[in-house]
């Protein structure tokens, strides 16, 4: 019998963020809404990206890392403060960005690898002859990114509770993902899906509709304030829903017991 019901941790989350959603609002206002809307309103997105944006885009990521991170100990328990989860979040930062570089490198690794060995079969044309590489190379990259992540999406919340340095907690995520990998990509695809989807709604319907009436968005006008906004605003719900999902999803498995209740602190 499976260890993990991606319904159950539906349920969990709706019945968190009903009850305790203002907690999480301001987890996400501080270390999303906020940090977004300074980024775009300073470096909007556009066709060319500029190293200024390429150091705000990098900052935004490690913030999100312990967002994430504070967002999973409010929603696995014990019972804790807005500020004790926030200020966990930055600590475990560290931890879960080194585990996502180790990441990084060893599927660079082994893409560079499966591109030399496609290359010398005569399935794909080298790098230097500058050729698109065919679609079904692009899909396999974008499979072995999704299943890596979704074993190792579980350092989040394991870095959010647990001790360890970067290396610890990739082995615990693969063992509590051990048998679920399956249930685990779903998990993952679908809220791949769901993010393309409200961010691409946000960045051209709403981005278009406020770029016609204010005009292009450019550093530090009022419509890449509104547009960074908005953008901002529809990935906290994102990240939110996703953060304690994936909270609930790492109880299950490291069966830690039932739904906590966290505390603001007031």
């Amino acid at each position: 019998m499976s260890r993990l019901s991606i319904s159950k941790a539906w349920d969990e989350t709706s019945e968190i963020l009903v009850r305790d959603g203002r907690l999480y609002a301001s987890v996400a206002l501080a270390l999303v809404v906020l940090p977004a809307t300074v980024i775009g309103l300073f470096a909007p997105r556009s066709e060319t990206i500029t190293p200024m944006a390429w150091v705000f885009l990098a900052i935004s990521i490690v913030i999100g890392f312990a967002a994430q991170i504070a967002l999973n100990r409010l929603a696995i328990g014990p019972s804790t403060t807005v500020k004790d989860a926030i200020i966990r979040g930055f600590a475990r930062m560290p931890v879960v960005v080194g585990s996502f570089l180790m990441l990084c490198v060893a599927l660079m690794v082994v893409l560079i690898i499966l591109v030399l060995i496609l290359g010398a079969a005569g399935l794909i044309a080298s790098p230097e002859s500058g050729a698109e590489p065919p679609w079904f190379v692009i899909a396999l990259i974008v499979l072995l990114t999704a299943l890596c992540y979704a074993i190792f999406q579980l350092t989040a919340p394991v870095a959010a509770v647990e001790s360890g340095g970067s290396v610890s907690i990739m082995k615990r995520s693969w063992d509590l993902a051990r048998g679920e990998y399956l249930r685990l990509l779903a998990f993952v695809l679908i809220a791949l899906f769901g993010l393309i989807v409200v961010v691409l709604a946000g960045q051209f319907v709403i981005g278009s509709m406020v770029a016609a009436a204010l005009g292009p968005p450019m550093p530090g006008s009022l419509s890449a304030l509104l547009i960074s906004l908005v953008v901002a605003l529809i990935q906290s719900v994102f990240t939110v829903i996703f953060g304690v999902m994936l909270a609930r999803i790492y109880v299950q498995l490291a069966a830690s017991g039932p739904v906590s209740v966290p505390s603001s602190g007031a």
